[in-house]
């Protein structure tokens, strides 16, 4: 099929998906504190708050690490549209249940629904793989993280505003949440076109995937790759878990001025993944890409906690959203050639998952450092960073290498 139209219309799928889920995330670092703060039937220590607070951030990953391999499989299956209606739906609810999360209860049944939503991205980055070339992956792929900028633009501002409106209350951000989740459901339903027919692939037999998968996942490169993933997501989690609270002890921001940070680099990785990386790919490759992407990540992270108002702060956003936008969609295009066509969801599923994994870690160990010191989650994760960016240098990947031949 035409790529152009598939492509305009999953965009639009992923920056509404993010634009609802945007919305919600300048509360919830900030309201998990207060709600566990607040919990009479919880032991006030700095570990154990640090703990529950990482736990109350974590759920949504728990419940996407769990989901996202089937929603692949099923979406390889049944074709990925069915896939993205049914976490569309959720999202509606889940978000209309965090409107009312006055409890720690009720944030963490809404943070499990969110994250059940949230399990679609593996599915959209093997929808943009069913309908582009590898000549065309990398650029595409950049389509994906430039959507998913421009929610990150739009939604926490919004989210911190309607929290201002509401002194500080969850629910006008709960219904325009909601209502965003409500209009990608209509979107989907009627516009966006299936990408994979069940039957256009050669099938093979339910012995042979199996073992295509267990392969897939045991080849020397694309298990370097995605072990990539899962270290650079654990590193950045650090960042993404406690930065609100890192504006409000150590900046002195407010929501707001926390959000525009968090903007600043939305735009600069959108700026990258949506229009830059086409110029770039060609020209250095996305091995190397990927290389720049990783070498500037760890000393942005270290020096977060130790720079002050304003311009270095937006520096700082600025260095961080282009290692992003040149990273994320290297590393995504040169999983999706590592990928047989007829596992490529599964593949991206596995994907998705690592990331929840490294999201379900790494608001544990981020805020319990927190407790003890802002600067602590902040110097870990350039540790850890430290490590893919030494092996994408070292390790020698080979792009084209195959995976499994059909039998």
């Amino acid at each position: 099929m035409s790529s152009k139209k598939p492509l305009t219309a999953i965009f639009i799928t992923v920056f509404l998906d993010m634009l609802s889920f945007g919305t919600v995330i300048p509360d919830v670092q900030l309201r998990s504190k207060e709600l566990v703060e607040s919990a009479t039937w919880l032991p006030h220590n700095p570990t154990t708050e640090g703990f529950v607070i990482g736990l109350s951030i974590a759920l949504f990953s728990i419940a996407q690490f769990l989901i996202a391999p089937w929603l692949g499989k099923m979406s390889d299956e049944k074709g990925r549209r069915p896939v993205l209606l049914i976490t569309c739906t959720l999202a509606v609810f889940a978000s209309l249940l965090y409107g009312f999360s006055g409890t720690l209860i009720i944030l963490w049944l809404s943070r499990v629904l969110h994250g059940l939503a949230g399990a679609n991205l593996g599915v959209a980055y093997a929808y943009i793989a069913d309908v582009t070339t590898d000549q065309d992956r990398a650029k595409s792929m950049g389509l994906i993280g430039a959507a998913f900028g421009l929610g990150f633009i739009f939604g926490p501002p919004l989210g911190s505003i309607l929290i201002e409106l509401n002194n500080g209350q969850p629910l006008y951000l709960g219904l325009a949440s909601a209502l965003f989740a409500l209009i990608n459901l209509i979107w989907v339903y009627l516009y966006l076109p299936e990408s994979r027919i069940p039957g256009n692939e050669p099938a093979r037999p339910k012995e042979n995937r199996f073992r295509a998968l267990t392969n897939a996942l045991t080849t020397p490169t694309l298990g370097i790759l995605l072990a990539l993933f899962f270290v650079a997501s654990f590193a950045f989690t650090h960042l993404e878990t406690t930065y609100y609270r890192l504006g409000e002890d150590v900046y002195k921001f407010n929501q707001v001025q926390t959000s525009m940070v968090l903007v600043t680099v939305g735009i600069v990785a959108a700026i990258v993944q949506g229009g830059l990386i086409r110029i770039l790919e060609p020209k250095f490759g996305e091995r190397n890409l990927l290389r720049i992407g990783y070498l500037l990540q760890a000393p942005i992270l270290a020096s977060m906690p130790f720079i002050t108002p304003w311009w270095p702060i937006i520096v700082g956003a600025i260095l961080l959203g282009t290692s992003s936008g040149i990273a994320q969609p290297s590393l995504s295009s040169i999983i999706s050639k590592n990928a047989p066509a007829d596992i490529r969801g599964s593949i991206f599923g596995i994907n998705q998952s690592l990331g929840s994994l490294a999201r379900i870690i790494g608001p544990f160990t981020a805020n319990i450092a927190y407790a003890y010191s802002p600067a602590a989650p902040y110097l870990i994760a350039a540790a850890i960073m430290i490590l893919p960016t030494i092996a994408v240098w070292l390790i020698k990947l080979n792009t084209n290498e195959p995976i499994l031949e059909p039998s």
